[in-house]
């Protein structure tokens, strides 16, 4: 211990002597250290950290799957309750549902998300309300008897002003008066990882909460998520094989919703399984990519250490002629190595956090409230550590190995020793792995950006510049269908007249908005074959003149006045319908229908020009729209297309709509600009994310190139004063160190692209327009860490010209 002591009260000396070399190591550790923190406490926050719960290890989701284990879904209500009837494996099971709501609150309406929850929620989870008390059974029998809620920590402090008064207020929830009953714990944001919901509402209030709703009494309304509290002594093999046998038996006494269905246990927290996976899969692919920026941290730190260890020839000699053994030294340098990483390490977690800080504060341009809540816990704090550690011991064994057996005689005497530091291949190969893994990392990043770039400038099917979209749901303010009907046309016919407005429309999904679902197509005179892969297409519902406001070409004729009545049944397609469906013909006048080969058919009088329905990277989809007004739906968006300055128009139709009904809640209002960002945001955040790691690899290759080039000047002054001497121009003496660091760059390079070509396979699913070898970035990529490699040489060949000859001859 004392002699551990020892070597680090030398190394923290020799680090306050040299505090350029100090600074440029720890710097660059931190860099590498932070970027990996802060991409592992993502993996943490969605894989690692456990429900604030007591005993979350007891919890589990319990998923059905379809298609012979294919395919997952959650739970319809009914399943729900005889699951929780039937089995013994689970001390507790409890459902829930997200779900949009109107709160009003001081004169102010506004649409808030929230859970649907079982009336054991809480109880089954261990949770104690911070305020108040949880629901109890009575309150989860009858539907619609008990208008109770249980308020978010959040809500209560954001709303409410934490106001500890606030249990027995009333609150209007959908025009309905609720009673809050409770505040819940602070830290508990749900059971879903990314979700907070504002409000719970037992789930036999759900026709209050969703007007129009019958799940609860729908056996195949998989809508529910369902999580269990294992007894002491279940596995989750024990509780899986008893649910499969109930699953068996709903088969049985339910063909029609439940045949063929199975089920599955999963770890709660993290959406359905193809969610998971998704992010899985992200994180993996971010823990790689951070994992080349460490890599090439270390390798950047690996040859510093070499470039100083020459530095210190005669230090070390000097130690070894008076006794000290080899291993001795190793220590020594190895422990000075991990006072750096862990100095690093430090850093990493102040970058980490900030970046954190970044994060979370970034706002999704979506309606749902999804949060980040990244957080620096004892996982993320041990992982910083063990790189840190990791970092400090292995990726200095190689330099100090190879400092510690300097020749003595030579070393003693202070000759030149650059001789040996020239033709060190240890240096020498760490130099071309540090420019091949930066251009690999600047490869990636480059083509992830220019995805972004190619992204923007595609067209989304319809005009975004100078157009606004409102969106509302009448159904939460409690609207009866002659209500809505009547508030819609008298929507339209007053925003039309509103100044600057050129046309205005309702439809019931904006494009890009990830609210498109499907349904079956049958066409009139094909048979259905029974297969599970039914051709299926994107249907949406919209008023006349949504094709002239947004901008959308079509042949045929658009819906009129006439076409809301129920006797009415037409419908518009797009190319990919009209191509897919009806081959070789005319689509117009062709009929189909989207409920069943047995049904009444619609015909088709219009063919609209296809466009982007759920993502912009997303393959041409069979889209058909409907009259809006025929079969009333409660949620709509007005879109306009202005003619003057769209955020005042969006102002004034705003105003209109208040006017109509002053309680009526908005969301999503917007110019559509700004709501293509929604779109856009996946390949903005990949571009952000790649685009800094690109940047940090430039500067890593610089540090690195600069400080290893800057050693080999102050190692051949003598050489370099004797060469001028002689009557070298320092134009030679200029190009020869350049010449020495710009070969190993092109080493670097060629290397560096044969990695980078098949690396850039694995970045196919993230890019978008973008070939994975895009001939543009490999070249630009390529000449631009050329350059930097240049300037990073050029520097300290510079100031190689100018030694002074005597120095060189006083020596010699």
């Amino acid at each position: 211990m004392h002699s551990l002591m020892s070597d680090i009260r030398y190394g923290f000396r020799n680090f306050l002597k040299r505090p350029g070399f100090t600074a440029i190591a720890v710097v660059t550790l931190a860099l590498g250290i932070g970027a990996n923190t802060a991409i592992f406490s993502l993996v943490n926050t969605v894989l690692l950290r456990p429900l604030p719960v007591p005993h979350p290890e007891q919890l589990i989701e319990v998923y059905g799957t379809l298609h012979n284990g294919a395919d997952y879904t959650i739970q319809s209500y009914l399943n729900y309750k005889d699951y929780r009837d039937r089995n013994d494996v689970f001390s507790g099971l409890i459902a829930y549902r997200f779900a949009p709501m109107s709160i009003s609150h001081e004169g102010r309406n506004e649409r808030v998300w929230g859970y649907l929850v079982s009336g054991n929620y809480f109880d089954v989870l261990g949770l104690q309300p911070f305020l108040g008390r949880s629901f109890v059974p009575e309150e989860d029998k009858t539907p619609g008897s008990h208008p109770v809620a249980i308020i978010s920590y959040g809500c209560w402090q954001k709303r409410f002003a934490s106001d500890r008064g606030i249990v027995g207020r009333a609150l209007r929830l959908n025009g309905h008066v609720f009673t809050v009953i409770g505040v819940a714990p602070r830290g508990f944001g749900g059971t879903e990882v990314a979700y907070a919901p504002e409000l719970f509402v037992p789930m036999m209030m759900a026709h209050e909460i969703e007007p129009g709703s019958d799940w609860l009494e729908s056996r195949d309304g998989d809508n529910l998520f369902v999580v269990g509290r294992l007894k002491p002594g279940v596995s989750s093999t024990q509780a899986e094989s008893a649910l499969r046998a109930i699953t068996l038996q709903l088969g049985k006494e339910y063909p029609h919703e439940n045949e063929g269905r199975g089920v599955r246990l999963l770890t709660p927290g993290l959406f359905i399984p193809d969610i998971r996976n998704s992010v899985i899969s992200f994180s993996g692919a971010l823990m790689g990519v951070v994992g080349l920026v460490l890599l090439l941290a270390c390798v950047n730190l690996a040859n510093l250490l070499l470039a100083r260890a020459t530095e210190r020839r005669k230090e070390l000699a000097i130690r070894l002629a008076l006794g000290a053994s080899r291993g001795r030294i190793v220590r020594q340098l190895v422990t000075e190595s991990v006072l750096l990483s862990l100095a690093g390490g430090l850093g990493g977690l102040l970058l980490a956090a900030w970046i954190n800080d970044l994060v979370s504060s970034i706002k999704l341009p979506t309606d749902i409230a999804l949060v980040f809540d990244l957080r620096l816990d004892w996982r993320v704090l041990a992982f910083a550590l063990a790189v840190s550690l990791a970092t400090g011991i292995f990726f200095s064994l190689l330099p100090a190995l190879q400092s510690s057996k300097p020749d003595l005689v030579p070393a003693l005497r202070d000759e030149a020793s650059m001789a040996g530091f020239r033709r060190s291949r240890l240096r020498n190969a760490l130099v071309v792995v540090q420019v091949a893994l930066s251009l690999v990392l600047l490869v990636c990043a480059g083509l992830v950006v220019r995805s972004l770039q190619v992204a923007q400038r595609t067209r989304p099917g319809f005009t975004p510049e100078n157009a606004v979209a409102l969106s509302f749901d009448l159904g939460l303010q409690g609207y009866k269908e002659e209500k809505g009907r009547a508030f819609q046309r008298q929507l339209i016919e007053r925003t039309q007249s509103v100044a600057g407005v050129r046309s205005v429309a309702l439809t019931s999904v904006v494009p890009l908005t990830l609210d498109y679902s499907y349904t079956t197509i049958y066409v009139e005179g094909q048979s259905a074959t029974g297969s599970s892969d039914l051709p299926v297409a994107v249907p949406n519902e919209i008023s006349p003149n949504y094709f002239r406001t947004m901008e959308i070409p079509l042949r045929g004729r658009d819906f009129t006045e006439r076409d809301n009545k129920d006797e009415s049944r037409v419908a518009i397609v797009n190319e990919t319908f009209a191509r897919r469906f009806f081959p070789g013909r005319d689509a117009i006048g062709r009929r189909f229908n989207f409920s069943g080969p047995d049904k009444l058919y619609w015909e088709v009088i219009g063919i609209a020009a296809d466009g982007k329905y759920n993502s912009l990277g997303e393959d041409p989809k069979a889209a058909f729209y409907r009259p809006l007004l025929r079969d009333y739906n409660t949620n709509a968006t007005l879109v306009a297309r202005t003619v003057g300055d769209p955020q005042s128009v969006l102002a004034a139709l705003r105003s209109e709509l208040q006017r109509l009904d002053p309680t009526l809640p908005l969301y999503n209002v917007q110019t559509l600009s700004d709501h293509m960002s929604v779109p856009l945001f996946p390949f903005r955040m990949a571009a952000i994310v790649m685009g800094s790691f690109g940047v940090l690899a430039i500067v890593l290759a610089a540090i690195g190139i600069y400080g290893v080039m800057s050693y080999v000047v102050v190692g051949r002054t003598r050489e370099i004063g004797v060469r001028i001497a002689l009557g070298a121009e320092p134009r030679d003496v200029l190009l020869l160190i350049v010449r020495q660091g710009m070969t190993l760059a092109v080493m670097g390079l060629g290397i560096g692209l044969l990695i980078a070509f098949g690396v850039a396979q694995f970045l196919s699913k993230l890019l978008f327009g973008v070939s994975p070898v895009d001939a543009l970035t490999f070249v630009g990529v390529s000449l631009l860490l050329a350059l930097v490699a240049a300037l990073a040489c050029y520097i300290p060949a510079r100031r190689a010209t100018a030694v002074d000859p005597l120095v060189a001859l006083r020596y010699e």
